[in-house]
């Protein structure tokens, strides 16, 4: 989901959308060049064309809502001024999220409850996600 805090038009990059591409599995992402040096994760750009995708400009205030899977990207901002927006995302506690930014880290729960299983580790619910360590009472 994406809370637009300004207007976006293609001058600034208004997020574009490949259209039916909700319907899809999860894609195979580059990760690194060809050399080996690591990069930030995206489509190969010779199959999923920037140009095939429609835009979807918004004005401030409006929200844009879309499935994981939906195909998506924007033009560069050459406006000199910032596009500012808000993203977030929900999905099922059991749906395990295999890698992005979040990886790892615990998510919020919009309904329901989070189950452990074995070999899970505990977070802290302060500061940072950091691993809390089980700890045994002597004895």
């Amino acid at each position: 989901m994406l809370v637009h805090l300004d207007d976006t038009c293609h001058d600034n990059g208004e997020i574009r959308f490949l259209d039916g591409s909700h319907k899809g599995e999860a894609l195979k992402r580059i990760t690194e060049f060809d050399d080996g040096t690591v990069c930030t994760p995206h489509l190969d750009q010779t199959e999923y064309r920037l140009a095939d995708t429609v835009e979807v400009p918004a004005k401030k205030g409006d929200v844009a809502c879309f499935n994981i899977h939906t195909i998506h990207g924007s033009h560069i901002n050459v406006t000199g001024d910032m596009r500012r927006m808000v993203q977030s995302g929900y999905r099922h506690p059991e749906n395990k999220q295999i890698d992005g930014q979040s990886c790892d880290r615990p998510n919020l729960i919009v309904w329901g409850q989070r189950k452990r299983h074995p070999g899970d580790e505990r977070f802290s619910t302060e500061g940072p996600a950091k691993v809390i360590e089980d700890s045994v009472a002597p004895g």
